[in-house]
Parts: C-alpha cells; structure tokens; sequence
C-alpha cells in the first residue's frame, strides 16, 4: 500500500499527454485521470498477487476486494482507450494498453483460483 502512495505524485507530475478533466489524453495516450487509475489498479493487482499464497483472513478478503475493483476499471478503461497508450510513471517508459492487460491477466492467472477468476475478466475484455 505504501508503494502505490509513492507511485501517485510521481504519476501526477510524470504523465505525458492529457487534459486534466478526465478526458482524452489526445495523441493516443490515456488521460491524465485514467492513467493514474491504471496505475493504482496494477498496484492493487500486485497487492492481491503478494498475498494470494495465504488464501484467506482480513488482508486476504481486503486485497481480493481491491483486485475485483481494479479489474472491474481495467476493464472499462481498456474498453474505451484499446488502442491508447499508457505511461509508466516509475520507468518512464509507454505501454501499449493491450499488453498491459495482457500482462495484467498473465500475472493474475498465477495469483491462485481468485486470481485466475479475474484473469478470465481482463482476458475476456481483450476479446470484446
């Protein structure tokens, strides 16, 4: 959770492209506002993927809430910006929306039978 605090003013100020309204980022890239969701949904899948090996209590059922949440955006995102670009704030570096989710689902299939369950959801996006 820490780590996707950090990550937050670094994507603020490091994101090339978008108004600030939530709009269009313009020249292919994710608006401002959706790039940032898209970064705090990769940290909250990689939360869930840390303590996926415990498969249940509180920070079990807290992290799988978050990763459902986080698929549920990834998913509407992708489905409106499929052909857009997101930034990588940390390694300032541009990711294809696509293999960014396909990625996304790789890496969850690995995180337990929750985790294959909404690595089905971001594959199923892909498909649409």
């Amino acid at each position: 959770m820490a780590a996707a605090v950090l990550v937050v003013p670094v994507a603020a100020t490091g994101c090339g492209g978008g108004d600030d309204n939530g709009g269009g980022g313009g020249k292919g890239t994710l608006s401002t506002q959706d790039n940032l969701k898209v970064d705090q949904d990769r940290a909250d899948i990689e939360e869930f993927c840390s303590v996926a090996p415990v498969g249940k209590g509180d920070l079990y059922d807290r992290a799988f809430f978050s990763v459902v949440a986080a698929v549920d955006d990834l998913t509407i995102i992708y489905k409106k910006n499929s052909d857009d670009i997101f930034y990588e704030p940390i390694k300032k570096r541009n990711i294809k929306m696509k293999l960014l989710v396909e990625d996304l689902a790789r890496k969850l299939n690995g995180c337990g039978k929750d985790g294959k369950q909404q690595s089905q959801e971001l594959s199923n996006s892909l498909q649409s």
